[in-house]
């Protein structure tokens, strides 16, 4: 059931407003966002990722990538300029339409995790603001025991996950407003456009916690770093993991 609402979120969301949905600053609400400029971030934050992949000497090779939680697209093809192969995951069918008209030579699909991925395929997966909006912990959880599971020996794993939320940011109202009106019969473009309100999540974890789910999966953290970048002013941990 949680996946099913979840999906449908994803769906909506993807429908009204996909861009902002994935990057969600103020100003490029309703639409706002420029395909191209929207575009140059992926870029931006791909090139920052492999200069400190590059530092770390990982991933040993550069053959295969998974981008999970891909939205459009934004960041798989980006890495598609470092990896041959890169495949795109994404809960939503309407979000992943537009992935391959944005990255064509990419491969994409449609999945609530990364059970459909062989043991230790890629040499490195990436998960930037996509944890954080998982219908619950356990959830969490689970994603990144299977993200260590899918990486191959010597690979890099790299996802953002907030560390902790202000008690206003855990109410969540608007989101809990959002499905009430949708269970009610209101449609989701009149919830949206009209009321200004979202179904989008947010969960934290602590990095204690996230360093022992790493580790009880058999992946090693080598560091993590703390950042407002993704969820100003909250701090999220961008945790570097690899596979012994």
């Amino acid at each position: 059931m949680q996946t099913s609402l979840h999906r449908r979120d994803w769906e909506e969301m993807a429908k009204v407003d996909p861009l902002w949905a994935i990057l969600s600053h103020p100003a490029k609400r309703f639409r706002n966002w420029d395909l191209e400029e929207f575009l140059r971030t992926g870029e931006a934050e791909v090139a920052t990722l492999m200069e400190a992949a590059r530092q770390a000497n990982l991933p040993r090779q550069h053959r295969y990538a998974i981008d999970f939680g891909c939205g459009v697209g934004r960041l798989t093809r980006a890495l598609n300029r470092y990896f041959p192969e890169c495949h795109g995951v994404d809960i939503s069918a309407s979000m992943l339409e537009m992935a391959r008209l944005h990255a064509p030579a990419c491969n994409f699909r449609q999945a609530a995790d990364l059970s459909s991925f062989g043991d230790g395929c890629a040499d490195l997966v990436y998960s930037s603001m996509v944890l954080q909006h998982q219908p619950d912990g356990k959830h969490v959880a689970s994603l990144i025991a299977d993200m260590i599971r899918v990486l191959a020996p010597g690979g890099l794993l790299v996802f953002q996950m907030p560390l902790h939320l202000p008690w206003r940011n855990r109410l969540q109202l608007r989101r809990r407003a959002y499905r009430l009106l949708r269970t009610l019969g209101f449609s989701h473009t009149f919830t949206y456009e009209r009321l200004k309100l979202n179904p989008i999540r947010m969960l934290s974890l602590p990095q204690n916690e996230v360093e022992t789910i790493v580790q009880a999966a058999h992946g090693s953290v080598l560091r993590v770093d703390h950042t407002a970048k993704f969820t100003n002013p909250i701090i999220s941990g961008i945790y570097f993991c690899t596979k012994p």
